[in-house]
């Protein structure tokens, strides 16, 4: 797959293309659903297949917000997602306020039709860009014989009669239900984030961590609370539990901090590096303890209830 960045965007790209457009945080099923519509087209017309999406997300420009509030996914993570797809091209339109006032119609022609050359559009039915939203279906469909494309329109997608949306997967993830979350997502919600070095408390209490620095995560964190997770590392995958909080037995309880716990450590180096920490279940809420050894204790008692639910 090849990455597109809208400012490097020329005319006649592809001589001919199937195209989607829309915000596509978090990549969840109903993302899915869409991109496979619009990939069957590119395939039934020979076609190269084109995703356009935006960074960061519109969202977050206009309402001033930091990424961290709202993100539910990283652009690597969605980029990996997009190739697995079979995806020609991803094309990044880099949104800020000044994009934000460019009429739907001067979208449409400088960053669809001059350089993909669309012989089918295909769009969720709830999806709008330009200024004032108004690039919406009826828009698509208003100037779909001018520039001689198809518009295909794709309707909501379902599971278990909930519509599945990234605003619905955010309150779940933010209530601490990832198991819930991976079912509309179709994976387990993960965090990319630096491991930075800790205070050696962990360790010397005999559960060892791997410390994230929570300023290089740009994404949602789920609710406070301990979870069951795993790690992909030198290409293996490493179970382990992770505590997100505030620490109140062993600190003040000012700074929120995310720490990895694994079950079979081995010692490998990981400071500096990116490391994806997927959520497979919550475990339980963060709490205060009299002393360090009831701490010990309770982290003995998760491990061993994360060991036996381990999936």
């Amino acid at each position: 797959m090849e990455l597109l960045k809208s400012s490097s965007l020329t005319n006649d790209i592809v001589d001919t293309s199937a195209v989607t457009i829309g915000t596509f945080d978090g990549m969840h099923l109903g993302h899915i659903h869409l991109i496979e519509n619009m990939l069957a087209l590119s395939k039934k017309h020979d076609s190269s297949s084109v995703v356009i999406t935006f960074n960061p997300n519109p969202f977050i420009v206009l309402n001033n917000l930091d990424k961290s509030k709202y993100h539910l996914i990283n652009n690597m993570k969605r980029f990996e997602i997009l190739e697995s797809l079979g995806v020609d091209y991803l094309c990044e339109i880099e949104f800020d306020n000044s994009l934000a006032q460019l009429s739907a119609y001067d979208f449409l022609s400088n960053f669809i039709i001059n350089p993909f050359n669309p012989k089918d559009i295909v769009i969720g039915y709830d999806h709008h860009f330009g200024r004032g939203r108004e690039g919406n279906t009826s828009f698509l469909d208003k100037y779909s014989s001018l520039h001689n494309y198809s518009l295909k329109v794709v309707e909501a997608y379902k599971i278990d009669h909930d519509i599945i949306s990234s605003s619905l997967i955010r309150s779940l993830i933010q209530s601490g239900d990832v198991l819930r979350s991976k079912k509309l997502l179709g994976y387990n919600y993960s965090l990319r984030g630096t491991v930075v070095k800790g205070n050696s408390i962990g360790r010397e209490i005999g559960f060892p961590t791997a410390n994230i620095d929570v300023k290089s995560i740009e994404q949602i964190f789920p609710q406070n609370g301990v979870y069951l997770i795993k790690s992909k590392i030198n290409e293996d995958y490493y179970g382990g539990m992770c505590n997100i909080g505030y620490k109140p037995t062993l600190t003040s309880g000012e700074e929120i901090s995310i720490e990895v716990h694994f079950f079979n450590y081995n010692k490998f180096d990981l400071y500096n590096k990116k490391l994806d920490i997927e959520f497979v279940d919550y475990v339980r809420s963060e709490r205060k303890f009299e002393n360090i050894e009831d701490l010990k204790l309770q982290l003995s008692k998760d491990r061993d209830y994360c060991r036996k639910i381990e999936r």
